[in-house]
């Protein structure tokens, strides 16, 4: 398995959409080191307007355990826009994802059924000065359209 650089010593510009990607491909590898690494302890996270987890422990027992243990994924992000004003410590981000989801072990089984999202991501994120990382604060996904087999999610 590759292993990935939690600090890639980018500009502001680059390393604020940088958490966002960490936490996915921490999901879609399965790697809780790089997918921690792009959250602040404190952190929001709010799915299609479910009840808010609270916490990266919790978002570790919940989110990371499901979707990042339980299943191949595949998130796709594009149409990132940035609100960051010079020196700011803190910013704003958006985002559009195509994510699929297929049961552990499924991915490659062309057969296997799956679970295709369309989304928009609302993201705060804010540096932290223990390391310099730029980390989500509050991360609120929103299910603009879905197809396939929602019991993959448990819906």
């Amino acid at each position: 398995m590759a292993t990935y650089t939690t600090n890639l010593t980018l500009p502001d510009r680059e390393a604020i959409p940088d958490a966002l990607y960490r936490s996915i491909t921490g999901l879609d590898a399965n790697d809780e080191d790089i997918f921690v690494s792009a959250w602040h302890k404190d952190a929001i996270f709010v799915f299609d307007g479910t009840t808010p987890t609270e916490g990266l422990d919790a978002i570790l027992a919940t989110t990371f355990a499901y979707v990042g243990g339980a299943l191949d994924t595949t998130h796709m992000v594009s149409n990132v826009r940035v609100d960051v004003k010079d020196g700011a410590d803190t910013a704003k981000v958006t985002a559009h994802s195509l994510a699929q989801h297929c049961r552990k072990g499924e991915g490659k089984n062309p057969n296997a059924s799956r679970f295709l999202t369309g989304n928009m991501y609302y993201i705060d994120v804010a540096k932290d000065n223990s390391d310099g990382l730029w980390k989500m604060k509050k991360l609120e996904i929103k299910v603009i359209w879905c197809e396939g087999d929602a019991s993959i999610l448990g819906q």
